[in-house]
């Protein structure tokens, strides 16, 4: 891991756990919770889950063009 994505690597890091984390939350009181409205915010986070995994995986393609940049622009010509 180069040192110039290490930074935004950390923050993406962070948003997939972050995401992770609501949608553990929300699914474990599944069994107290069997209404109208928490259905509705469980598709809702379904739907932030799937656009989550989306930004994280343009995060680590952006993280991995910013190395091979950096190694790119390191070479001796």
């Amino acid at each position: 891991m180069a040192g110039e994505s290490l930074q935004l690597r950390k923050e993406i890091e962070r948003f997939k756990l972050s995401t992770m984390k609501i949608s553990e939350k929300i699914n474990s009181v599944s069994d107290i919770w069997r209404d109208n409205n928490y259905a509705s915010l469980q598709a809702q986070i379904g739907e932030l889950a799937k656009n989550s995994k989306t930004v994280v995986e343009s995060g680590e393609k952006t993280c991995s063009s910013i190395d091979k940049f950096f190694e790119i622009a390191a070479e001796k010509v």
